[in-house]
């Protein structure tokens, strides 16, 4: 007969402890005109052990049930209890701009032992709930057109150019959805961003996006514009009693700035010839673009691989 209390006294010799890592979350909360706000800050030992030495600060911010990363991880060295910490959160309003009441200047400082260090600080914190872009003067706005399991796809004239804007996500392992964002127009694409994570519960099509173009002073005309790209989520209705049902007039929305770009290049029929007699054109070859073929082949001597290819002009 087998010894059961010998086999589970084998099994624990023969298995290693789980390691544990421990990271502790502060969250401390305001109201921005009108507009709740949770910011999220993580502390965790560099070294994966909650001894005194080193610790890794990162800040989160959360809005509408949506979070997302906010600036760079910053490192210090700490010989204090880091369940034990107390910061000194505030916003106050950025410059005038517009929509007007969406910028917001944030500082983060750690407070131990009566001194005080900064840890966060950003200039730029975009949100507030429904926000004027009327007001943005000669704004062109995308419009949402389809959307799928795994995309959503808007269309918008940048200048004279109709211009696709397709955001795509995919689920991580952790729970949270990372973001992408391409345009196209006339048959060429490209990626303007495939890094943004966001966390949240819900259905990811429920999260739709604001994109705005506004044209710049160019030569030609037409051929620069301003991108900005918000992230817009429907405000959920509270259990006051008042509001029995919702109309959709009375929808309100949350918005976060992600993304902007000030030189945002594409135009359609632009008038290069406006650039003024000193602009020397120049013009393509006779026949077309050459083609070149590139064959692989197998070297005798050292079985590697070497690229025979025919140059345009010369071999170097």
């Amino acid at each position: 007969m087998v010894n059961a209390d010998h086999d589970r006294s084998v099994q624990r010799q023969g298995q290693r402890p789980l390691s544990r890592h421990e990271r502790y979350v502060y969250t401390y909360n305001l109201v921005a005109a009108s507009t709740p706000l949770q910011f999220l800050i993580s502390v965790e030992p560099a070294s994966s052990k909650p001894t005194h030495g080193r610790y890794i600060f990162r800040l989160a911010f959360r809005a509408n049930g949506i979070e997302r990363s906010l600036g760079e991880p910053v490192e210090l060295r700490m010989a204090v209890n880091p369940k034990q910490l107390n910061f000194v959160i505030f916003v106050f309003p950025g410059k005038t701009t517009l929509p007007t009441g969406g910028l917001w200047s944030l500082r983060v400082w750690l407070r131990v032992n009566g001194i005080d260090h900064r840890l966060f600080g950003e200039d730029e914190l975009w949100v507030g709930k429904d926000l004027d872009f009327d007001a943005i003067a000669d704004a062109s706005f995308a419009r949402l057109k389809n959307v799928d399991t795994r995309e959503q796809m808007y269309h918008g004239f940048v200048g004279k150019a109709l211009v696709n804007f397709i955001v795509r996500w995919q689920r991580t392992n952790h729970g949270s959805y990372k973001y992408s964002l391409d345009y196209e127009a006339g048959g060429v694409s490209a990626t303007l961003f495939a890094d943004l994570e966001l966390r949240f519960d819900g259905d990811p099509r429920t999260v739709t996006f604001l994109i705005y173009t506004v044209p710049i002073s160019s030569l030609p005309a037409g051929a620069s514009h301003r991108l900005r790209v918000w992230l817009r989520s429907l405000v959920q209705l509270t259990s006051d009693p008042s509001t029995q049902y919702a109309l959709p007039f009375n929808d309100s929305y949350i918005y976060q700035r992600i993304w902007k770009s000030d030189s945002f290049k594409v135009g359609a029929r632009l008038d290069f010839e406006s650039l003024g007699g000193k602009m020397i054109m120049a013009f393509p070859a006779v026949g077309g673009p050459e083609t070149i073929v590139s064959v692989a082949s197998r070297s005798p001597s050292t079985g590697g691989n070497h690229d025979k290819s025919k140059r345009s002009f010369y071999n170097q």
